[in-house]
């Protein structure tokens, strides 16, 4: 019932928003996202109530030939930071249930790179470590980014691009460093014909998931385990794995292996975002 109701929200916040003037807007757009980047645990039907409430009163004030910066101020960090000390603290159950579904996505999505892997194994250190930093990398972004909305002198372009390259880089890096030194007592291997049945009782179950839930923003990250699940089963079945030992074929089906679901979950995710623009 909550997420429904953040969900309206949300809806017509993106609604009323088109009615600011672009001045009015821009104002309210880094509030809109000062806010949202509280903090991961905060309750996200609060936070909706209060931004509507402010965007509320910049229209109003808007209707008055008063502009947002006039009625709430040149920087309203300091307004805003005292609508957070009114927010109920996080529960920990709260805490525990995003720690828990950002782990879980985690662990999944290092399942699904198995998929098609010449020996589908994996390594439960690995999506132990997979978990806690990714829980550790989504709580810093958070922090970045809301911290640095109201930052008295906004660094160049190019100083931001570089910084941001070298971040990716190195998470990227501690993730790759970790799965190759990973200790080997950990792996799991799951032979034939569990493989490609483990693998399919998994694409079964994602497919019933999303199109119950009918939720727009799953439908790139669907496409891209659909296609690695595809591919996996294909490279495992009895009937087909002869087919592509060896050959072009083999050498075609390992590129498009590679390149498709990413591709896919790009052009999917470009949809979905121009739709929702409409």
């Amino acid at each position: 019932m909550a997420n429904k109701k953040v969900n309206e929200l949300i809806k017509r916040n993106n609604e009323l928003r088109e009615l600011l003037t672009p001045e009015n807007k821009a104002y309210y757009e880094k509030i809109l996202l000062y806010m949202r980047t509280y903090g991961i645990f905060y309750d996200d039907l609060e936070i909706e109530q209060q931004l509507m409430m402010i965007l509320q009163d910049i229209l109003e004030a808007q209707k008055n030939g008063e502009s947002a910066k006039s009625f709430f101020g040149k920087n309203p960090k300091e307004l805003l930071d005292e609508m957070k000390k009114q927010l109920d603290r996080p529960s920990w159950k709260n805490i525990f249930q995003i720690i828990g579904l950002v782990f879980l996505i985690s662990s999944f999505f290092e399942v699904v790179g198995s998929f098609s892997a010449p020996v589908f194994k994996f390594n439960l250190f690995t999506i132990l470590f997979n978990g806690l930093f990714s829980i550790f990398v989504v709580y810093v972004i958070f922090k970045v980014l809301h911290r640095g909305i109201y930052f008295e002198r906004p660094w160049p372009k190019f100083v931001k691009f570089l910084v941001i390259w070298l971040s990716a880089s190195a998470i990227f890096a501690v993730f790759v460093l970790f799965h190759v030194l990973a200790p080997k007592q950990g792996e799991v291997t799951i032979s034939s014909p569990f493989d490609w049945l483990f693998t399919l009782v998994v694409l079964i179950f994602v497919t019933i998931y999303v199109f119950f839930k009918r939720k727009k923003e799953y439908y790139g990250s669907f496409v891209f385990v659909a296609l690695m699940g595809l591919f996996g089963i294909f490279w495992r079945l009895p009937q087909t794995k002869t087919i592509v030992e060896e050959g072009v074929l083999h050498q075609t089906l390992i590129i498009l292996n590679i390149v498709l679901p990413l591709a896919a979950y790009i052009l999917v995710e470009r949809f979905v975002i121009r739709k929702s623009g409409e």
